[in-house]
């Protein structure tokens, strides 16, 4: 991301935190926001330059991260030197020593005929840097838009020492080649240069993919590209509409609408509902023999423009086809599927005004699907996230709006049951995503709720009747929650969980430092670090409690991961995990995604 976007939005997951967040929300009532005019607002800054006039750390009294930004400097330049040849001398202190930065001895982890791991010895060499840099130069092969390195920066210790995740891709004669490794590098100043003064390597993981190209191709044009709504507005993409739209709510800036798969027609081919940002319409897409697919929510009466956020498609009347679902602001949209010929809006369902995201399962067993909707913020304008509204605390908070069951009734209609049936508890936490899964094996659907700002539940369903055992269970996971998706990923017949978090190399660094709530409770400290970790793997222990296996199991790494899912990608029956992530990028700098 370039600079402009990246610290104002990435790090205000920690910066945020100086203003003196206190342990319980604030219980006074919010004051009254003023009316926002076009004079009233701030002045924007239209360039590099002048966000850093804003955000400058030397000026704030942030010795760690000005050290952050030198040493980021230096180990971009160290970087390019695998891909091309160069002096280092510059770089590096007079006395100079570092591990082999990519081992010759590579111990085997996994191999599948497609793709193969191999990961560091127990003790690492000593080696030159040339050598390492030579071993990676030798191996290029290809386009040199397929090579990217890339360094993150996880913590500063007394301004001579750096921690950092080193990744870098390309590709070779036997494949692609992904190296992830970790980094303890020392500094030395000579002079007015910072300088390299060693490398030790404590983790090391080399994946090449027995592939002539890449594992997955994007086929969104050759499926897509012969309707005339891609060419006049899905290919220019989200930044491009975001300039052009008025943002109305929160959730527009996240650009985070939904889609759902199923097959509307019944020709046994998956068709596509995408949800779209306010005043562009949704699309329906039917998949057609060839594999291309045709747009038809005009016709098929659903090309509606309200600012859809989420949308399945399943049968909710047991007549065998697919009806839709889809939340907007304030409400759920439920409409008939006309025996694969068209949909008729049979309700829409008040609910919280910032609709997140939706979730379907048969909780009181009746045989009808019934309907869980997430939702995010109470005041949309922005008040509710401190600014000018009541604090709120980033690891507990409970100013939230609150989420939604609907019961299905029959024909069609849905009933809010969500506080009859227990899930009114701890129902104000920001939610992003909920995800059912029976993890205690007694016939009945349970309920967890991945949240952005507060604690996560999970809500044990007892007969149709909910409560909340997150915090006994041990999967409360207050990290910025985006997604939760069940798998047996050890097979010992007992579901686990996996919780898509924000990884924030900003968050790690700051937080670690002494001047961070200085005089604080540790615990508390800890609870922010918790923050900036990653993506959680909590393993079912069959008694109604999880334990986090996340950093043994190696999947803390998801970078800002917005959904995750158990798929089985080699067919080998084991779960495999897929994990998105990213956020909006400039047009020069599409790489971190």
């Amino acid at each position: 991301m370039k600079s402009w976007f990246c610290r104002p939005v990435c790090l205000s997951l920690v910066m945020g935190l100086f203003s003196g967040c206190k342990d319980e929300v604030a219980s006074s009532p919010p004051p009254e926001v003023p009316e926002v005019t076009p004079d009233s607002l701030p002045s924007v800054p239209k360039s590099d330059s002048a966000w850093t006039e804003i955000d400058d750390p030397a000026a704030d009294g942030w010795e760690s991260e000005v050290f952050s930004e030198r040493a980021s400097d230096q180990l971009k330049k160290l970087g390019e030197l695998f891909f091309e040849k160069g002096n280092p001398s510059s770089l590096l202190a007079a006395d100079f020593v570092c591990d082999e930065l990519v081992p010759d001895q590579q111990k085997a982890a996994f191999q599948d005929g497609l793709v193969e791991v191999e990961r560091l010895p127990k003790t690492a060499e000593k080696a030159s840097l040339e050598s390492s840099l030579g071993k990676v130069r030798n191996e290029l092969t290809g386009d040199s838009d397929t090579r990217r390195f890339k360094f993150k920066i996880v913590g500063v210790e007394k301004m001579n020492r750096s921690e950092q995740i080193f990744s870098i891709s390309y590709r070779s004669e036997s494949g692609t080649v992904e190296m992830q490794s970790r980094w303890s590098v020392d500094w030395v100043t000579e002079g007015k240069d910072l300088r390299i003064a060693a490398i030790r390597v404590s983790d090391f993981e080399r994946t090449t993919t027995l592939a002539p190209g890449p594992l997955f191709s994007d086929v969104t044009r050759s499926v897509l590209g012969g309707n005339k709504c891609y060419q006049s507005q899905l290919s220019f993409g989200l930044n491009h509409w975001l300039e052009r739209l008025p943002v109305r709510a929160m959730l527009d800036r996240f650009g985070t609408p939904g889609l759902a798969i199923g097959d509307v027609n019944g020709d046994g081919r998956d068709d596509l509902y995408l949800c779209q940002e306010p005043g562009l319409p949704n699309r329906l897409f039917l998949q057609k023999e060839d594999g291309t697919a045709e747009e038809v929510a005009k016709e098929w009466g659903v090309d509606w423009i309200d600012g859809a956020r989420s949308a399945l498609l399943l049968d909710l009347d047991n007549d065998g086809d697919q009806d839709l679902v889809v939340a907007v602001y304030g409400a759920i949209v439920v409409a008939r599927n006309d025996e694969g010929g068209g949909f008729e809006i049979a309700g829409a369902f008040p609910t919280s005004g910032s609709t997140a995201s939706l979730a379907s399962a048969d909780y009181d067993r009746d045989g009808l699907l019934d309907l869980f909707v997430c939702a995010y913020v109470k005041s949309d304008d922005g008040s509710a996230l401190g600014a000018t509204g009541e604090r709120f605390v980033y690891h507990d908070a409970k100013n939230g709006a609150p989420n939604s069951l609907f019961r299905n009734s029959g024909n069609l209609n849905f009933i809010d049951v969500t506080e009859i049936s227990g899930l009114n508890q701890n129902n104000q936490r920001w939610s992003f995503s909920a995800s059912w899964e029976d993890f205690d094996n007694d016939g009945d659907q349970d309920l967890y709720v991945a949240n952005d700002y507060g604690r996560n539940n999970l809500y044990r369903n007892d007969g149709g009747r909910f409560t909340d055992i997150g915090a006994e269970a041990g999967v409360e996971d207050s990290a910025s929650g985006m997604s939760a998706a069940w798998g047996d990923y050890d097979q010992d017949g007992l579901m686990d969980l996996y919780v898509s978090n924000m990884f924030s190399a900003a968050g790690n660094r700051v937080v670690s430092q002494s001047k961070f709530r200085e005089g604080g409770d540790e615990e508390l400290r800890g609870r922010f670090l918790r923050f900036a970790r990653g993506n959680t793997l909590f393993r079912n222990l069959g008694n109604g409690r999880f334990e986090d296996t996340s950093e043994a199991a190696g999947v803390t790494l998801g970078r800002w991961a917005w959904g995750s899912n158990f798929v089985d990608l080699n067919n080998d029956s084991r779960p495999d995990l897929v994990v998105a992530n990213g956020y909006l990028s400039s047009d020069e700098d599409s790489g971190d995604l």
